[in-house]
């Protein structure tokens, strides 16, 4: 048991600590941070076969992203000890981690690191990354990235026509301009900014960029450096689902006016991309 100190709880921010005898073992040691429509939910179904990873149940917990809104509809609790809940495997769970580790991979489910996948700590700010850090100051993160003006068409096709029944033709253009120019959603798509964050408060070599695209060219490369990257076993054997397809929005490409329109969105994004870290689309 790693028992949380006063030190921690007096460099908390955000995060409230009303029951000190909390096990601190249970704070994930790595976060796939998003952001969405990034191939998140993929990499999270691929990590979490590993005998070696055990994820929170559910997968998003949107606990640290919304510590400073407690208005908001999905804020839920700054409670650390309501937090760290969802890091407790339940027997039942953990009987059939075992079976399905013992079915595909032929070893028991010994769980070394603890994850979490909450698509919308990307974009948060720096104080609640510090919280993060405070808490775990060895944590790594996992950050996809993607063609900024595919990731917001993405987007804008999952949210505008999550209605059961709606037609691509029955959303307006003023919706979609709207939603490209949501500060949320023009957050998402700034990598630059979220890199910079994380690797201000990160020891070097605890954030991982991985490439949307590497999902569909070359996912068991993409799983093997993931691998690494966290310090579990790394065979062919665990890359099981590296072809599979998750969550994924209708197929339709982007008509021209949009993907004008997000240009003009993403353009200097796109440029500041390629001459800080050399990555281009």
């Amino acid at each position: 048991m790693k028992k949380i100190s006063q030190d921690i709880i007096q460099n908390l921010q955000y995060v409230k600590v009303s029951n000190t005898n909390l096990d601190l073992s249970n704070f994930p040691n790595f976060m796939i941070v998003g952001p969405q429509r990034t191939g998140t939910t993929w990499l999270y179904w691929s990590l979490r076969q590993h005998p070696q990873i055990c994820f929170s149940r559910p997968k998003e917990l949107f606990y640290f992203n919304f510590l400073d809104m407690p208005e908001f509809p999905m804020y839920r609790s700054s409670e650390l000890s309501w937090y760290l809940q969802f890091f407790k495997e339940h027997p039942v769970r953990y009987l059939w981690k075992n079976f399905t580790t013992l079915r595909y991979h032929g070893e028991f489910y010994r769980p070394k690191i603890k994850g979490e996948a909450t698509a919308t700590y990307a974009a948060m700010k720096t104080e609640l990354i510090k919280d993060v850090l405070t808490l775990n100051p060895e944590i790594k993160i996992i950050l996809m990235i993607r063609n900024p003006i595919d990731r917001a068409w993405s987007h804008a096709k999952k949210d505008l026509l999550k209605e059961p029944g709606k037609k691509y033709d029955e959303v307006s253009e003023q919706e979609f301009e709207k939603f490209f120019n949501d500060p949320y959603q023009l957050a998402c798509g700034q990598y630059t900014a979220m890199i910079k964050k994380w690797s201000a408060c990160l020891p070097e070599g605890n954030l991982f960029i991985g490439f949307y695209d590497d999902i569909q060219q070359a996912p068991e490369q993409l799983l093997k450096r993931i691998f690494e990257f966290l310090g579990v076993r790394n065979e062919a054997k665990y890359y099981r689902l590296a072809q599979t397809i998750v969550n994924a929005t209708e197929s339709r490409e982007i008509p021209e006016k949009y993907e004008k329109m997000l240009t003009a969105i993403f353009q200097d994004e796109i440029r500041q991309l390629k001459q800080d870290f050399g990555f281009s689309w």
